[in-house]
This record gives C-alpha cells, sequence and structure tokens, in this order.
C-alpha cells in the first residue's frame, strides 16, 4: 500500500506542477509578445517537464526499470491530462496522428526514469 501512495504523491507532484508551470506560461504569454498561435507548443514543452520530473521521482523510488515506469507513469500522467481536457471542455480526443506531439513528454519521462534509478539515495 505504500507503494501505491508514493506513486500517487508523484503524480500528485506532478499535476502540481503542471498547474503551476501553466500559470506561469499563460501570465508569460499576456506580459510579453510570444505568440499565442504557439500555445500547443507550450504545452506539450510544460507536459514533458512534468513527465521528466515524475520519471526521476518513480525512477528515484522504485529503483529499477527507470525507462520503462518513466514511459508508463509518463502516459498514465498524460491519460489524467486528457481526461481532464474531455471533462472540462466538453470535446472528444481524436485518435490520429495528432498523438504524435505527446512521444516527446513519454520520451522525457523514460528518460528521467533512467536518472532517477541512478540517482544515489
Amino acid at each position: 500500500m505504500e507503494i501505491l501512495f508514493k506513486n500517487l504523491k508523484g503524480i500528485a507532484y506532478s499535476f502540481i506542477l503542471f498547474i503551476l508551470l501553466t500559470l506561469l506560461m499563460s501570465v508569460i504569454m499576456k506580459l510579453t509578445i510570444i505568440p499565442e498561435s504557439w500555445s500547443i507548443y507550450y504545452m506539450i514543452a510544460i507536459i514533458a517537464v512534468c513527465c521528466f520530473f515524475l520519471g526521476v521521482y518513480i525512477g528515484n523510488h522504485i529503483k529499477k526499470r527507470g525507462f520503462i515506469y518513466g514511459a508508463l507513469f509518463s502516459v498514465i500522467f498524460i491519460l489524467i491530462l486528457s481526461v481532464f481536457y474531455t471533462l472540462v471542455f466538453s470535446s472528444g480526443i481524436a485518435f490520429s496522428a495528432g498523438l504524435l506531439k505527446f512521444l516527446p513528454p513519454i520520451l522525457f519521462g523514460s528518460v528521467g526514469g533512467m536518472i532517477g534509478v541512478n540517482l544515489g539515495s
């Protein structure tokens, strides 16, 4: 049961980081001249940072197979965000080539998992 709580704690930390970085990016877009049309790329970068953090946390906690666990928990995190997006905006997610935009965050999560396994306790 302790393992489950630590895994959920990592997802919760990543979700909090996601909210904070999204708010920061919103303020930056409001106060500067960066193009708003690139907002999908900013969001993918924010998700990638959160997945990297989640991978490091999970890899450091589980201490084995960081590449696989980092990718797995990144997919779970992205699915949770997608469910929230669907519930809030009442729109479905199209399963097409557009899902390839989530490949970099999953790779970042995998690399984070590898780094987390190799961190000293």
